[in-house]
């Protein structure tokens, strides 16, 4: 279906336009624990994410160093995926590097991240065609 299209080994994606952690403290849209699929290893591991109006961040844990960066202005689309169909609340976060896997706990979870997601998206965007980055269930 989907492939990695990064050529580093590294899980961060790096958004430099905002490194003061008070101004990202201060736009938080969404955070909580989701299960993310990593990059070179492919295994499943419980992160704390945090979506603010420029970036989804995920860490270890609640308030431990990010581990890595998604910025909003690279992510193409946020919708459920297929490509694990024994994981219900899997969605993907697609961007021009990488397909993130991520996975909620429930389908209110999933569908409050997605809709939190294209909301940030069609914001940042500014009145673009709007259906083109929503979930698609």
């Amino acid at each position: 279906m989907y492939t990695s299209l990064s050529s580093h080994t590294s899980d961060v994606d790096t958004d430099n336009s905002s490194e003061n952690p008070t101004f990202e403290r201060n736009s938080v849209v969404r955070e909580g624990y989701l299960i993310k699929q990593g990059n070179t290893v492919k295994n499943w591991k419980r992160r704390w994410f945090t979506l603010t109006k420029s970036s989804l961040t995920y860490r270890e844990e609640e308030g431990s160093l990010p581990k890595g960066r998604i910025s909003i202005g690279d992510v193409v689309i946020s919708r459920k995926s297929q490509k694990f169909p024994e994981k219900k609340f899997l969605f993907e976060v697609i961007t021009k590097k990488r397909v993130y896997y991520i996975e909620a706990s429930s389908q209110d979870e999933m569908d409050g991240w997605t809709a939190a997601l294209t909301s940030v998206l069609t914001n940042t965007f500014n009145g673009s065609d709007a259906s083109s980055l929503n979930s698609n269930y």
